[in-house]
């Protein structure tokens, strides 16, 4: 016969604890637990108070005393869970946890440190693209971000790449309708000025091109020549004085619709021979032009959008079409297809790279014309 490992008492043939023990440390253990996780994320938190209840609840559920970290421990990482349910840790919920944990000395809780973390880290993220695009009282989102980060206790370079980060998650976001508005550029714009941040540094993925692209395209929308183009050497082409160059893009691929012609032909006659190892065949050829077009590469280069022209310059082609010399505009994902007024003309064709872009831009500069 065993004894209980819990009471002491006789258990039972080839038992070690009696079930009611067992039921009522497992009921204890769980007690313990919540009430850690209670205390972790009370206001009015009380280390001595939680540490007698733990002891009283222990001593009556067979529960040894040097088991009360682990409860501890368990009981915060419960808390931390429970804070993370609603997908969003509050400042307010991660400074009791972080207190407690410091308190106590929670070396048992690296599992739920390492998702506090993750958890405070989503909320600076959020925290940052609404100040990135706060339009009103966007000071003071920016000077509550900044102080949020010096408490967070990430290091300058990780605080750093998570500005960036969020900035261009706000221009992501801002950019879902197609459409910048000033308001969200200037709350963008300020962003960028508080915190130091350069061009080079949030474009890293093109996502400062995105943002003038969009101030480019809007400003052309309301009727006006946009001036935002920052060039490092001349462009190649000779403008007119009475026009402004809106936009330049390199390595801009240029097809042309080509009209391709071949004589095709057939041979029909017989044979007749006419002495051993001689014949005579008279016979009739018929042939026929057959035509087709084709896209054709013709060349790779520079392509100016100014407030009158499209410009192209590359090795063998370098022309210029006016707006108003245009009678339609075709895009594609990646380009634009424009034919000239011409009885003759070919549709010619611009691999850009972004279709929507220079559609938009062009349409709404030929419509100033």
């Amino acid at each position: 016969m065993g004894d209980c490992r819990h009471c002491g008492r006789k258990a039972g043939f080839l038992r070690r604890a009696h079930k009611e023990c067992e039921q009522t440390r497992d009921a204890g253990w769980s007690e313990m637990v919540r009430l850690t996780a209670a205390a972790a994320t009370a206001p009015d938190f009380h280390s001595a108070v939680l540490q007698q209840n733990l002891e009283a609840v222990a001593a009556r559920s067979f529960i040894a005393g040097d088991s009360i970290p682990a409860a501890i421990a368990e009981g915060w990482r419960q808390a931390v869970r429970h804070g993370l349910a609603d997908g969003l840790l509050t400042q307010d919920e991660e400074a009791r946890l972080r207190a407690f944990r410091e308190r106590l000395n929670l070396t048992e809780a690296t599992a739920g440190t390492a998702a506090l973390d993750r958890a405070a880290r989503d909320r600076l993220m959020l925290d940052a693209r609404l100040a990135a695009l706060a339009v009103d009282d966007g000071a003071r989102h920016l000077a509550e971000l900044q102080t949020a980060l010096e408490q967070s206790g990430l290091a300058a370079a990780e605080r750093r790449q998570m500005l960036v980060q969020a900035w261009e998650a706000a221009v992501e976001g801002s950019l879902e309708d197609g459409v910048l508005s000033l308001d969200e550029e200037g709350a963008l714009s300020r962003y960028l000025d508080h915190f130091g941040l350069s061009s080079a540094e949030v474009n890293r993925n093109g996502s400062h091109t995105d943002l003038v692209k969009s101030a480019v395209i809007r400003e052309a929308a309301e009727g006006l020549v946009p001036n935002r183009l920052n060039l490092d050497a001349p462009a190649p082409f000779n403008l007119m004085k009475s026009e402004q160059l809106v936009w330049l893009i390199n390595g801009v691929d240029y097809f042309e619709v080509k009209t391709r012609r071949e004589r095709r032909g057939t041979s029909h006659g017989l044979s007749i021979r006419v002495a051993r190892g001689l014949y005579y065949r008279p016979s009739s050829f018929r042939s026929r032009v057959h035509e087709w077009e084709e896209t054709a590469h013709e060349d790779t280069g520079v392509l100016g959008i100014t407030s009158k022209h499209l410009y192209f310059h590359g090795r063998r082609k370098r022309f210029r079409i006016r707006y108003d010399r245009i009678v339609s505009f075709e895009p594609y994902s990646d380009g634009l297809e424009v034919m000239r007024d011409a009885q003759t003309a070919k549709p010619q064709n611009f691999r850009t790279g972004d279709g929507w872009f220079i559609y938009n831009l062009v349409t709404n500069l030929s419509q100033q014309q």
